[in-house]
């Protein structure tokens, strides 16, 4: 009676009652086969092999078929309790483990020839491999998508905060400047009513005899004695506001963000960036050593509010 104990390390091992097996004019194959079998029942953890049912059970049957004294009851039935009858029938060699040969296992069937199929072996690590490549490419995809939903969000919310300003062109400075010499022009007019005005109060005063008297210099006063008995008392009233024309001729350090400034005195243009201080200037009047006209440009401002102003650069206001 031949019964199937176990596969171990690529080996079948056989169970064989004592006369099944050949007692005596073994072969050496036979003979190793045999010390295989007693190896391993030495290294055998019966313990772990009580916990093994499927094993308890075909060691169970190769006991009821084998050895007609055991019988199972419901107290003999334990797994722990068919291992020590087992090991017991072995330990007396009435049953002995023998490893089986491999020529043995394929053509006595107990296992069924197999070839190693290497093409269908191939094309599993093929499919493994492509879909491993599809799922990199999903997970980089949606990883990409991401990453780009977060940037369009960043400049939706940079461009919120921050509104467009409108750079005032070269073309729509020259028009405001010519605008706002226009009304210089009325100022002018103002200026002259105001002359005169100055003059007939002048007029109205008694004569002066004086040889010369130059109002452009004041440079040959007459000699002859003045009276100012005779004088009409004046006092000086409230000098009227005749605007920007009559203030002092310079360039604001700070303007509204994105617009030139034309100086109406010396004409020189300024640029102001976003936070209203100066970027570049065009002067037309002076030369620095690089030319008329030049330009400066200007540097962040300080944490003291100081502008850095750079050297002057020249430039042409003429397509070349």
């Amino acid at each position: 009676m031949t019964t199937e104990l176990m596969r171990y390390e690529g080996h079948r091992f056989l169970l064989y009652k004592k006369w099944d097996y050949p007692p005596n004019g073994r072969t050496k194959e036979q003979t190793e086969a045999l010390e295989a079998g007693k190896a391993l029942s030495k290294a055998a953890n019966f313990e772990h092999w009580a916990s093994e049912l499927e094993l308890v059970k075909r060691i169970q049957t190769f006991l009821v078929d084998s050895f007609p004294s055991y019988r199972s009851s419901p107290c003999s039935d334990r797994p722990g309790d068919i291992i020590k009858t087992f090991c017991w029938e072995v330990r007396n060699e009435a049953a002995v483990i023998v490893r089986a040969k491999p020529e043995y296992i394929v053509h006595n069937g107990f296992v069924p020839k197999r070839e190693f199929d290497y093409a269908a072996y191939k094309r599993d690590l093929d499919e493994r491999d492509r879909a491993y490549m599809a799922r990199s490419k999903a997970y980089s995809d949606d990883l990409k998508a991401y990453n780009k939903s977060i940037d369009d969000r960043i400049r939706r919310e940079a461009n919120a905060l921050k509104p467009y300003r409108h750079i005032e062109t070269m073309a729509e400075a020259q028009a405001r400047t010519i605008a706002a010499r226009a009304a210089g022009d009325d100022t002018s007019a103002l200026a002259s009513s105001v002359v005169s005005a100055l003059s007939a109060v002048a007029s109205s005063l008694p004569s002066i005899e004086v040889d010369t008297f130059d109002l452009d210099g004041a440079s040959k006063a007459g000699t002859s004695p003045t009276p100012l008995a005779d004088a009409v008392p004046f006092e000086f009233g409230e000098m009227p506001a005749f605007g920007g024309s009559y203030e002092i001729a310079k360039t604001p350090n700070y303007g509204e963000p994105g617009t030139w400034y034309t100086n109406p005195g010396s004409g020189q243009m300024r640029l102001y960036g976003d936070t209203g201080a100066p970027v570049v200037d065009f002067d037309f009047d002076h030369d620095h050593g690089q030319g008329i006209p030049h330009a400066h440009n200007y540097g962040p401002v300080g944490a003291d509010g100081a502008f850095t102003r750079e050297s002057g650069r020249s430039f042409s206001i003429l397509p070349r």
